[in-house]
């Protein structure tokens, strides 16, 4: 019979895992071993951001896709503090258990996020209620405190469910994935508080099932007011959209804050070249476009191309943005060098086996480091408005493969 207290404990005080394989003959460090993954992505975000913003000639905007835990501390960084120093007698004075990291949130402008209308993670609720009731159910689970009940942050149901193994499984299974949508809303909900307080863009990226269902996501959003591109069939935010934007908008737009439409397209590959690429992205009217910087990876956009995009088809100015992979990387870009394999360079830690020619960065590496360092030059030196950093939850990986007990 299976007994899901032990698991479901655990679970509710770690993200998600993503579903990548573990490196070959991978060891785990000693617990005292084990780096504040999230700490590391912070200063590489705010190490990339600064320089960006510094060297370039104009306000340049700095969205992050993903990545909400970087903008509360959460269990898993006090869980590190108290095994790094567990008496407390360090010098340096720890935050309280979510707090925001205000170094993190000066330079970013804007948070995207993925399916808070569509998808396995949505609320069904207004944004405003979530957070209202998120804060009232902490309130609450304070005070417990103060009087000795200790309640986790969401419910644990525990096992057994039945007495059929295959019906307990199943159950289980589902215990687990409900389990995993409260733990993943309420962080979600931290970040967008957080976010919003500190006067930075909500911006959503959705993947619905049908047009049906992107319409009331758009109308979810303007209520929330949250920046969404909602399309039917689009996962890779590959594909560029039929007909106009919503909210189409004929004014000039040079920020984000006043942006009322948007268009991510990560990925050219539907079309035959880059000229036919830019010039499909040319006729549109979305006041923000976020786009590789290289047709099918290699294929680079020139200063040139940038300038075409930077007005809307109705002819007023708008921003256009590069999107910028943080924690993968894969062997169709531009700068990948015949016999790079997994270990060679060190920062290619490991392959993701959902997405064959794809390998998970490790961050720590000074070589990729500067790598990207490269990249935000190039993306500035060509007259971009600004970044997405992409494939920022990577660090949840580094994390499941490093538990710290």
């Amino acid at each position: 019979m299976i007994r899901l207290a032990a698991a479901l404990a655990l679970l509710l005080t770690t993200a998600p895992a993503l579903a990548l394989d573990k490196p070959r003959d991978w060891q785990p460090p000693p617990v005292a071993s084990v780096p504040n993954h999230r700490e590391l992505w912070r200063s590489v975000i705010i190490e990339l951001a600064s320089y960006a913003k510094k060297t370039s000639k104009k306000d340049f905007t700095v969205l992050v896709h993903g990545g909400v835990e970087l903008l509360v501390k959460g269990e898993r960084e006090a869980a590190w503090e108290e095994v790094q120093d567990p008496s407390g007698s360090s010098f340096e004075k720890r935050l309280p258990l979510g707090a925001a990291w205000r170094p993190y949130l000066k330079v970013i402008d804007g948070l995207v996020i993925d399916g808070l209308y569509c998808g396995p993670f949505a609320y069904g609720k207004p944004l405003d209620e979530a957070v209202k009731d998120r804060r009232e159910l902490d309130r609450i689970l304070a005070e417990e405190r103060t009087r000795g009940i200790n309640r986790p942050p969401v419910p644990q149901p525990l096992g057994p469910f039945s007495i059929d193994p295959k019906e307990e499984l199943r159950r289980a299974a589902e215990v687990r994935r409900e389990a995993e949508k409260v733990e993943r809303q309420r962080r979600m909900v931290y970040a967008i508080d957080t976010a919003r307080a500190a006067g930075r863009r909500i911006m959503s990226l959705e993947n619905c099932k049908s047009r049906q269902d992107a319409d009331a996501a758009l109308r979810a959003a303007d209520r929330d007011r949250v920046l969404t591109f909602a399309a039917p069939d689009n996962p890779h935010a590959a594909v560029l959209p039929k007909g106009r934007p919503n909210h189409e908008n004929a004014e000039p737009v040079t920020s984000i804050a006043a942006a009322r439409t948007w268009l991510p397209m990560l990925r050219g590959d539907s079309f035959a070249s880059r000229a036919e690429w830019v010039m499909a992205l040319e006729k549109t009217n979305y006041d923000v476009l976020v786009i590789d910087v290289a047709h099918r990876g290699g294929d680079g956009l020139t200063p040139a191309d940038i300038a075409k995009l930077k007005f809307k088809s109705l002819g007023a100015p708008r921003l256009v943005l590069a999107a910028l992979p943080l924690g993968k990387t894969t062997d169709t870009r531009w700068y990948w060098q015949k016999g790079w394999e997994t270990g060679n360079p060190t920062f290619l830690f490991a392959p993701d086996a959902e997405q064959p020619g794809t390998f998970i960065t490790d961050l720590s590496d000074p070589a990729w480091k500067e790598q990207l360092g490269k990249i935000v030059a190039g993306i500035v030196t060509a007259g971009f408005d600004g970044i997405m950093i992409d494939e920022t939850d990577t660090y949840l990986w580094f994390e499941d493969l490093m538990p710290l007990d």
